[in-house]
C-alpha cells in the first residue's frame, strides 16, 4: 500500500508539469532532481553545493577543472605570467555576452574577481597581497600585479565549488559582497527563468543561443559546454522514494543523490547508477565556537573521543561500499591525507569525552542541535550525534528543518537560546575538502571564517602560509603542522567519506562528472 500510494504522489507531482514545456520535445527536456532546494541564487555569498550547481548553469568563469583537475582556459583567451610570478595578465576571448546582449567586459571581470575575493578563502590571500587590479584600455584585457607570487592562482581562478569566482557583470558585481544578489544574469551555457522558479518546488532553466562554446571536448568545468536541450527543470522532490520511483517511471531523468536503498530497484528497472565523484564527501560535525561549551576547545576535542565514525557511516547507509572510515582532515585518497595529530583513542574513549566536558565548564544547558530530516543520511548522522553527547552526559534539543532552512539559519550567531545553534552537520565534497586553503570550514579567521566562527591566529597563519611554500618539503611540513593544529583547534570534525552515485535513465548520454556540482551541458537525450 505504501509503494502505491507514493506512486500515486509521484504522479500527481507531476500531472501538470507538461503543460509548462509542452512545446520542447520530450528529448529536448531534461527534469533532474537536485540533491537539495535552491533557495538563493548568490554563488560568492554562499558556499551550498545546490547554488553551486545552479551558477554553473548560468555563470561561466575565466578558468575551469578538467577531469583530472587541471586549471584550463575557460572565458580567457590567453594569458601571460612574468618569471617573477608578480605581473599577470589575462585576454578574454572576443564575442562573450551576458544574458541581457551586453557584451562581455574586463571591467566586469575585475568587478566580479573584487566581490569573490572578499568572501573566499584563496580571494582574501590573493587580494592581500595585490598591488593592482585593473582592466585595460582595449576592453578584452586586464593585469593583476602581486606583490609576492601565489603559487594556487590558477587552481583559486577555476574553483567549480565553494565561493564561486563566477563572472558577473559590473553592475550586479557591486553588490556588497554579504549582500544576496538577486539579479541572475550571467554569460552561461543556460538562461535562468525567473518565472519558472518556485522555490520549493521547481527550477527551469532554458538554453542560451547565444552562448558560444569553446571548441576543446567538455572535460569536467572546461572545454566546450554544448547544450544538446532546450529546457531543464529542477524538481525538488524531498522523498528518496518518491525520487527513485519517478526516475524508474521515466518522469524525470537524473537524480543527483539517489537514496540507497533504493538504488538495486533502480538497477533492476535498467536505470544507470554512476560513481561520478572520485573524491566523494567528507561528513563535518560542525560546532558554534562563539558560545560556552563550544567557545573552549576542551569541548570541541571531547568530540573527537566520542564520535566513531562507524556509528555515522553505518546509520547513512546500508552498503559498505558506499563508505569508508577517514580520519584524515583534507580525506583519504587526495594528496593532502595526513593521519599527523590523530589522537589514541579516537572515537573509542567516552570517559575521556566526559572529562574534556566537565573541564569545559559545561553547565547543563540544552545542546541546540540543527536536524535537516529531508535529508535522509544527514537526519540518521545528526540522531547519532545527540544519541553520543546524551552519553557524554549533555542535554540536547534536537530542531527539525529542512536542509536549506538549516543553511539559511547557520549564519544567525546569536545565542542558542535566542535562535542560534550549537550543531549543524553538513557534508562538503571531497575535492574542496582536500584544498588546505579552499576547505572553507578548516578557515579559523574568527569573523571572517564561515558559520561556526573558529577564531584562533596560530591555526590560521599555517592556511595562510600554504600558497607561499618555497618547496614540496616546506609545503609538506606546513601540511603535517595544520593537521596537527586541527585536531587541537578542531574547527570541525570529520565524520566519515562517503562515495554517492548519481542515477540516470539510460537515454541520456554524455553525462560528465565533477565533484560537488552536477554538470548538465553535453547530456544528449535520445528519443525513446
Amino acid at each position: 500500500m505504501k509503494r502505491s500510494l507514493l506512486a500515486a504522489g509521484a504522479a500527481l507531482l507531476f500531472a501538470a508539469a507538461p503543460a509548462l514545456a509542452q512545446d520542447v520535445p520530450a528529448n529536448r527536456l531534461l527534469r533532474v532532481v537536485p540533491n537539495a532546494d535552491l533557495q538563493t541564487l548568490d554563488p560568492v555569498n554562499t558556499t551550498a553545493g545546490v547554488v553551486q550547481s545552479h551558477a554553473h548553469m548560468v555563470y561561466d568563469q575565466l578558468f575551469g577543472r578538467d577531469a583530472q583537475q587541471r586549471p584550463q582556459p575557460q572565458m580567457v583567451e590567453a594569458f601571460t605570467t612574468s618569471p617573477d610570478g608578480l605581473a599577470w595578465r589575462f585576454t578574454l576571448r572576443p564575442g562573450l555576452v551576458f544574458h541581457d546582449g551586453a557584451p562581455v567586459t574586463a571591467e566586469d571581470a575585475v568587478a566580479s574577481l573584487r566581490r569573490w575575493a572578499a568572501r573566499d578563502p584563496h580571494g582574501r590571500q590573493i587580494m592581500a597581497i595585490t598591488e593592482s587590479l585593473a582592466a585595460e584600455a582595449d576592453g578584452r584585457s586586464f593585469a593583476w600585479r602581486l606583490r609576492r607570487p601565489y603559487a594556487l592562482m590558477l587552481d583559486a581562478l577555476s574553483k567549480p565549488a565553494g565561493n564561486m569566482p563566477a563572472i558577473m557583470p559590473a553592475r550586479i558585481a557591486a553588490t556588497d559582497p554579504f549582500t544576496n544578489i538577486t539579479d541572475t544574469t550571467g554569460s552561461g551555457p543556460f538562461v535562468f527563468d525567473r518565472p519558472g522558479w518556485i522555490p520549493g518546488s521547481r527550477v527551469v532553466y532554458r538554453r542560451n543561443p547565444a552562448y558560444a562554446p569553446r571548441t576543446e571536448a567538455a572535460s569536467g568545468t572546461a572545454g566546450g559546454k554544448r547544450v544538446h536541450v532546450d529546457r531543464v527543470e529542477w524538481l525538488n522532490i524531498a522523498n528518496a522514494q518518491t525520487a527513485a520511483l519517478a526516475l524508474a517511471q521515466g518522469e524525470v531523468d537524473f537524480v543527483e543523490t539517489p537514496g540507497t536503498d533504493f538504488l538495486p530497484m533502480l538497477q533492476r528497472r535498467g536505470m544507470r547508477i554512476e560513481r561520478i565523484n572520485r573524491l566523494g564527501f567528507q561528513g563535518m560535525i560542525r560546532m558554534n565556537h562563539l558560545h560556552p561549551p563550544f567557545s573552549d576547545p576542551r569541548a570541541r576535542q571531547a568530540l573527537i573521543y566520542l564520535a566513531d565514525q562507524n556509528d555515522y557511516l553505518q546509520a547513512m547507509f546500508p552498503d559498505p561500499s558506499l563508505y569508508q572510515v577517514c580520519h584524515a582532515f583534507f580525506v583519504c585518497g587526495s594528496p593532502q591525507e595526513s593521519d599527523a595529530g590523530v589522537p589514541q583513542g579516537i572515537g573509542r574513549n567516552m570517559e575521556r569525552a566526559r572529562q574534556l566536558i566537565r573541564e569545559s565548564g559545561y553547565d547543563g544547558r540544552p545542546i541546540v542541535i540543527m536536524d535537516p530530516t529531508d535529508n535522509p543520511f544527514m537526519h540518521a548522522a545528526t540522531l547519532v550525534l545527540a544519541q553520543q553527547l546524551q552519553q557524554a552526559g549533555m542535554r540536547v534539543d534536537v530542531q527539525a528543518m529542512d536542509f536549506a532552512t538549516m543553511a539559511t539559519r547557520r549564519p544567525n550567531r546569536r545565542h542558542p537560546s535566542e535562535g542560534g545553534w550549537d550543531f549543524g552537520l553538513t557534508f562538503w565534497n571531497g575535492l574542496g575538502a582536500s584544498d588546505p586553503v579552499g576547505n572553507v570550514p578548516m578557515q579559523a579567521s574568527c569573523e571572517r571564517a564561515w558559520p561556526g566562527w573558529p577564531c584562533d591566529a596560530g591555526h590560521q597563519a599555517l592556511i595562510d602560509a600554504f600558497p607561499y611554500a618555497a618547496s614540496a618539503e616546506e609545503r609538506q611540513r606546513i601540511l603535517t603542522q595544520l593537521h596537527e593544529s586541527a585536531y587541537r583547534v578542531v574547527p570541525y570534525l570529520p565524520f566519515g567519506q562517503w562515495f554517492l552515485p548519481v542515477a540516470y535513465r539510460p537515454q541520456l548520454s554524455g553525462v560528465l562528472g565533477m565533484p560537488g556540482i552536477i554538470i548538465l551541458w553535453n547530456i544528449e537525450k535520445a528519443a525513446r
